[in-house]
């Protein structure tokens, strides 16, 4: 793990899977400056900072991208645990992302739109490295032999949920070249799947801290009412700390259209195209920094 803070944006409440990420990343002993909620409606402020505070995390600042929102973005399983824990269900933000000054150089992982990492890059912010979830390289574009879904097949350009969440911001973030990205594909995130077998296999090992305990606690709300979950954004965490378990080919992100492909050659950013599978669940079991 890199000794630079981790500057944080994520879309919490709108798919459970950020919760558990960023169970993982506290688990982890990842060292948090901020974490940037996009848009920032109260309920999604809730989780957050209920995390952090089960966690012994208080300190760390939680910003909304976005002012005046108050809408409702939680699901049902963040719900029943702020009720279970008598956490209120909506919390004011400590302040805004595009507050945020420049400072030291940070670490940056997305698992959201990337309103707030592009709002700091315009106040001058630096960043070393950044991993996003987002992102899509067609199967005919490496030689590697990949888990492949019929969905993708013959398939250069799809969209992105993140990437289009915020196209502008998106663009700023990937065309400012003073550092690198690893993209965590759309193709590969949709072979992550958590599912009552795996939630078994975890819950064999003992949580080593209470943000193990809340990812088996969340997973087991969750599966209490749905067969599986698409792990996208706990893969994307992982590969932020782990880049090795996966394989990677070079070159840049590109938009048409509103849908995202690759260019293999002529760039320094990199894009997963497969990962070892026991190895990202071995991480999930046992987070290491």
């Amino acid at each position: 793990m890199a000794d630079n803070t981790t500057l944080i944006e994520t879309d919490i409440g709108r798919d459970p899977d950020d919760f558990f990420a960023l169970c993982y990343l506290i688990s982890a002993g990842v060292n948090i400056s901020e974490i940037m909620v996009s848009p920032g409606d109260h309920d999604q402020i809730a989780v957050v900072k209920f995390l952090l505070k089960e966690c012994g995390l208080s300190n760390i600042p939680v910003l909304a991208d976005k002012r005046d929102r108050d809408k409702s973005s939680a699901t049902g399983m963040h719900t029943r645990l702020l009720n279970k824990y008598n956490y209120p269900l909506r919390v004011l933000p400590d302040g805004f992302s595009d507050e945020i000054g420049c400072g030291e150089d940070r670490d940056v992982f997305t698992m959201g739109p990337l309103t707030g990492i592009a709002s700091f890059l315009n106040n001058g912010g630096r960043i070393s490295h950044a991993t996003i979830q987002g992102g899509f390289i067609g199967y005919s574009q490496h030689t590697t032999d990949v888990v492949r879904l019929s969905k993708f097949e013959g398939k250069m350009f799809v969209p992105t949920f993140n990437l289009n969440g915020d196209k502008v911001a998106a663009i700023k973030v990937i065309s400012t070249s003073s550092f690198n990205r690893r993209f965590v594909s759309k193709n590969v995130c949709h072979t992550i799947v958590y599912d009552s077998e795996i939630h078994k296999r975890i819950c064999c090992v003992a949580p080593g801290n209470r943000a193990d305990e809340l990812l088996r606690e969340g997973m087991g709300i969750y599966l209490s009412y749905h067969d599986s979950k698409k792990f996208h954004d706990p893969l994307a965490a992982v590969c932020h700390l782990h880049p090795e378990i996966a394989k990677w080919e070079y070159g840049g992100a590109i938009c048409e259209k509103g849908k995202w492909g690759w260019i293999t050659s002529g760039g320094d950013d990199q894009i997963i195209v497969d990962v070892d599978r026991d190895a990202f669940w071995e991480q999930v079991a046992f987070p290491s920094g």
